[in-house]
């Protein structure tokens, strides 16, 4: 009778712990759940602020969404292999937001890099909408005013007939945009399909720097 009576007993303790640590798990996630915004490595000054707003509203919204779903449903998240629909749901929803969220400091970090390589909000704008190399931003930003035509002496000329060098093309280095570096560039238009007028503009551009 008296090890009935120390099983039973062993027993309910077994139970009260195991409830104690379900009920503690329920009410006190874990830490992983909060997503730390990188508030040291992203640009707070990007030029589009709705872009850092949105990242520290989806930042804050994502940890606030995963102990909502485990304090309501018991539902973790973090794990992906989710047995229910409900569970799995839960778990996309959480990793579009976590998506979208690295999506945007990825944005905002590049942006600080940019400007530390001398970039205002202006060229960083220009970069992205062009979706080019930070470093060709001058390149784009004069081609675009005007482009490139035969008597020319600049330095973009120079850049110009250097990537022409580096693709086969004998010509001089000597910044001045004569006979010889026109017939280069529409000798590499037409390779290129595209209409050979001898100028260096965008659409040339940047087929020479691929």
């Amino acid at each position: 009778m008296k090890r009935i009576v120390i099983f039973i007993f062993l027993v309910a303790n077994v139970y009260i712990a195991i409830n104690q640590y379900l009920k503690y798990r329920r009410y006190n996630p874990g830490k992983d759940y909060n997503y730390p915004a990188k508030t040291k490595e992203i640009d707070a000054n990007y030029y589009d602020s709705k872009v850092v707003m949105e990242y520290f509203e989806l930042a804050h919204k994502a940890g606030s969404f995963a102990r909502k779903v485990w304090y309501n449903e018991s539902i973790d998240v973090l794990y992906e292999n989710q047995s229910n629909t409900q569970a799995r749901n839960a778990v996309m929803a959480y990793n579009k937001m976590l998506s979208r969220v690295k999506f945007l400091e990825a944005k905002l970090i590049a942006s600080k890099q940019m400007k530390a390589q001398g970039l205002d909000n202006k060229a960083i704008r220009f970069v992205e909408q062009k979706g080019i190399r930070p470093a060709n931003y001058e390149l784009y930003r004069r081609i675009g005013k005007q482009p490139l035509t035969k008597g020319d002496t600049t330095l973009m000329t120079w850049e110009v007939q250097n990537r022409l060098i580096k693709k086969g093309y004998k010509i001089p280095l000597d910044g001045k945009y004569r006979d010889v570096t026109e017939e280069a560039i529409m000798k590499f238009q037409i390779k290129n399909k595209i209409f050979a007028s001898g100028k260096v503009d965008e659409r040339t551009l940047r087929l020479l720097l691929k």
